[in-house]
């Protein structure tokens, strides 16, 4: 008896596959991504992080050089680990 059950299910599942279709659906592209604001140039700041990723300025108005993240990080907030010293002329004694 199982095995006649067992051939009947097989014989049904077969004749009824053709007749099985995909569904048209239209898949919109995909957004282009953010950028995400700890590569951006933090102002007044020579080096920062949001401890996941390190970024530097780069020296002459250059874009800012930045480390990989790790693959379990959480981001935190950005924070300034390097203020950004204005450079004048050395004071005079």
């Amino acid at each position: 008896m199982r095995t006649f059950h067992l051939i009947v299910t097989l014989a049904v599942t077969l004749m009824a596959a053709p007749l099985a279709h995909a569904a048209e659906i239209d898949v919109p592209p995909p957004l282009k991504p953010k950028e995400l604001s700890v590569y951006v140039n933090q102002p007044n700041c020579t080096r920062w992080t949001d401890d996941c990723v390190n970024c530097a300025r780069g020296p002459d108005g250059q874009a800012p050089v930045c480390s990989n993240i790790g693959l379990a990080c959480q981001p935190k907030a950005i924070r300034c680990i390097g203020a950004d010293i204005p450079q004048g002329e050395p004071q005079k004694k």
